[in-house]
Formats: C-alpha cells, sequence, structure tokens
C-alpha cells in the first residue's frame, strides 16, 4: 500500500503494564506530521515564552470552525473538559440570550428554556440533581462524567444494534419534565442521525449535545460533521484521527454559549479577574495546538487511509459467519476511528473474549468497546432505571471488538488479522 505523508509514532506502555509483553500488532499508534514539520513550530513557541493563550490557539479555532463550517470552535484541554464546560454553560447561555433578546439570530439556545422551566434552579440541595440528561449507555464514559460532574442526572437509553448509534425513538420515549438536555455520540465515527435528533430536540425545545471524540474525519453527505445541534465536542488525544497530544474542540453556532464557554476554560474569568461562575483550568496549551493545527492538513489522508483499511477488513471478513459489522446511514462517511465488529457465538462458534484471547496470544492487540456500559459502571448503574432494559446495548457491550487500525496497519497485517480470526475456532 502506498506509504502517505504522516508519521506513525509507536503506543507507550506503562512499566510492567501486562499488555506490553508480546504485542506484535498494537491496536492504535498516533498519526502525527512528520517531526521536521513540527520542529521549528515548537522551537518558536518555546523560544517565545507564549507557551498557553497563543496564536497557535487561536489559528486552530479558526481553522477548525471554517472546515465545520461553524460560527465557534473553542480549543479546550480535553473533550471531557469541553463536554463538563458545555452543560455548566447551557444554563448561563440560556438565560443571556434571553435577556439580550437575540431572538436566535447566532445562537442555537435563545429559545430553549433552562433548568427553571420545570422548576429547578440552581439553589437546589447539592446532593439532588438538577435535572436530567438522556443519553445511550453505549458510550464512552466521559459522556456521563460530565453531566453526573455538573449535578444532573443521566438517562440511559438503548442504541440501535446495527449503527450502534442511539436512535431519536429512544430518546423521545425518555423524555420526561425533567430533561433539560439531549445528548448522542458518532459512536466509532459513525455519524449519528443528527437531522433526525434535532426533530425532536426541537419538538421538546430541549438542546442537543453530541458527543464527537470520534467525529474528526468523519461527514455527510460529503459535508464534515460538527456543524448542527447545540454543540459537538471533539477529542484530539492520540487515539483520534486528528491528534493534539491531548485536546478537544467545542464547535457551536451559539455566540452566548462559545462565551462561557471560553470563561468557563480560563477559571469563569471574563479577564477582569472576577470569576462570574466557578470554571476550569481548560486552556489548550500552543504546543498541543501548534501539534493539531499542523494535523489539520493530513486528517483527510488519515481518514482515507482508516477506510481503505476497513474496507480490507470487511473484505477478508465478510464471509465468516456470526461477523457483524456497523452500519452507516445513507450518505454517512465514518473516521473509523474505530473499526468494531461484533461476534454472535452461535455462530461464530466462540466468544468475543475467547477470540480476544485468541488474538491476544498471536500478538494482536484490541480492545472490547463498551464492555461495561456506562449503565453498568460502579459510578454510574445508580442512576439507572432497571425497569428500563438495554437489551441492544448491553449485547454490544458482550459481542463488540475493536481491531488494530491506522497508519501502522497495512494490508498484511489485516491478511494476518483475518486469518487468525478465521481460524480462531481451531486455536481455543
Amino acid at each position: 500500500m502506498k506509504r502517505e505523508t504522516f508519521q506513525v509514532v509507536p503506543e507507550v506502555h506503562q512499566a510492567g503494564d501486562p499488555s506490553a509483553q508480546g504485542i506484535r500488532v498494537p491496536f492504535v499508534r498516533p498519526a502525527l506530521p512528520p517531526a521536521e514539520r513540527l520542529a521549528p513550530v515548537f522551537s518558536e513557541i518555546i523560544s517565545s515564552g507564549r507557551l498557553t493563550k497563543g496564536p497557535y490557539c487561536e489559528r486552530l479555532e479558526l481553522a477548525v470552525a471554517k472546515r465545520l463550517g461553524v460560527r465557534h470552535a473553542v480549543a479546550v484541554s480535553s473533550c471531557t473538559v469541553g463536554l463538563m464546560l458545555v452543560y455548566r454553560g447551557l444554563d448561563l447561555a440560556a438565560g443571556s440570550c434571553r435577556s439580550r433578546r437575540s431572538g436566535g439570530d447566532g445562537c442555537a439556545v435563545a429559545s430553549m428554556d433552562s433548568l427553571s422551566r420545570f422548576g429547578i434552579t440552581r439553589t437546589a440541595h447539592r446532593n439532588e440533581p438538577l435535572g436530567e440528561v438522556v443519553m445511550p449507555s453505549f458510550t464512552f464514559l466521559a459522556a456521563a462524567a460530565a453531566i453526573v460532574w455538573n449535578n444532573l442526572r443521566p438517562v440511559f437509553v438503548d442504541v440501535d444494534p446495527l449503527t450502534t448509534n442511539v436512535t431519536a425513538q429512544a430518546i423521545r420515549a425518555a423524555i420526561t419534565p425533567r430533561t433539560v438536555a439531549i445528548a448522542a455520540c458518532h459512536n466509532f465515527g459513525n455519524p449519528c442521525d443528527l437531522t433526525a435528533l434535532e426533530s425532536v430536540a426541537a419538538e421538546h425545545g430541549l438542546p442537543l449535545i453530541i458527543d464527537a471524540a470520534h467525529g474528526f474525519g468523519a461527514s455527510m453527505h460529503g459535508r464534515p460533521v460538527g456543524a448542527g445541534a447545540t454543540a459537538q465536542v471533539f477529542s484530539m488525544s492520540p487515539t483520534k484521527l486528528l491528534v493534539a497530544g491531548e485536546g478537544g474542540i467545542v464547535a457551536t453556532n451559539c455566540d452566548c454559549l462559545a462565551h462561557f464557554i471560553r470563561m468557563g476554560r480560563e477559571y469563569g474569568n471574563d479577564g477582569s479577574y472576577d470569576a462570574l461562575f466557578p470554571g476550569v483550568n481548560g486552556r489548550m496549551p500552543e504546543l498541543s495546538a501548534a501539534t493539531a493545527l499542523a494535523s489539520l492538513d493530513i486528517l483527510d489522508q488519515v481518514s482515507d487511509r482508516r477506510n481503505q483499511l476497513a474496507d480490507l477488513y470487511r473484505r477478508d471478513l465478510g464471509e465468516l459467519p456470526g461477523i457483524g459489522f456497523v452500519e452507516l446511514l445513507p450518505g454517512a462517511h465514518s473516521s473509523h476511528k474505530d473499526f468494531s465488529i461484533t461476534i454472535d457465538p452461535t455462530k461464530f462458534g466462540i466468544t468475543r473474549d475467547a477470540l480476544r484471547r485468541v488474538l491476544a496470544s498471536r500478538g494482536i492487540e484490541t480492545r472490547a468497546y463498551y464492555d461495561p456500559p456506562c449503565h453498568r459502571q460502579t459510578a454510574y448503574e445508580h442512576f439507572h432505571d432497571r425497569m428500563r432494559p438495554l437489551p441492544a446495548t448491553d449485547m454490544l457491550a458482550a459481542r463488540s471488538l475493536a481491531l488494530p487500525i491506522g497508519g501502522h496497519v497495512d494490508e498484511g497485517i489485516v491478511r494476518d488479522v483475518c486469518d487468525v480470526i478465521a481460524n480462531a475456532k481451531e486455536m481455543v
């Protein structure tokens, strides 16, 4: 296969990490711009002494906003912090937008009611959640963490077993008078049904927050995901297609929400050294911003490479009984942040976990996303209504297996992985 113009950096394991033993094919390695591209920029930043709140962060925000087609792209220290600040800023933004009588001009929350719509106020008891956010359980744990950190209650709903994304029908059925927001995700880089979700959000006057951690490199009908919804929050950690080292982007068309997120990442300080609300240190360092800005130039190449590999996996595994693939909506283009398959043990002959052990014995690293799902995790299981079963989520958690994908994988590695999978039953 053709070598792309990006640098693949070996994955680093902690000392004593048993997963470091005998790994021949790592699950992931970050795809970075060439070192010679970054070296002079890093030297410039270090020489300037301006390691944060500098020009590279501003350039990154402008470049990402232009690519996504949004009014604001706010750089933060991580996707998790971005989600936390969005939920913190929503009520503030709603009040601000109403007081300015903006009528929705440049604002996605002007017509939405805040928590006070339901008689829920910020003076409620500290230990009592203020409102509910309907969200899928089959997603990364940071999505639930951001909600609970804001003293809101996650309401877990099921996903479509084929797309692995939450459906508008599941969201609509879980909305109650205490619902204050809707959350969804582009799972594995597979764009969710934004149009349907926006319709439900508009019907109920609720903000829609998209966990777009896997979204860079994905598109819908030829347009990058990121526009639409109240906010979409991206990750740029080493496992993603667009790498900053660590970092995130909040994409929104709401002027007020963007304003509060910018303050929130600066402790809630508007520049007067008076904290208007409790914020965090959520700034993105200049070195991370410069890395992400250079990575933006190779994003399409990285995405194309992953899609080529996904096609190879589908070709070689497609005839095996019991192997399922994530399905895309019409017009959707996945980033393939992960290439996840499902294993039906009754048809394939062995379980997902048994197959994973076979692959590990051959030095092939895999991941089981998301096992356990959010509603079965220690921190969040007490929020789950046990009278609301999540069969698709539980099935996916037990059967999903993400295979190695990225710049360190070539056609020979794909063939090797697929050969092991095809013969796994005899290797148990």
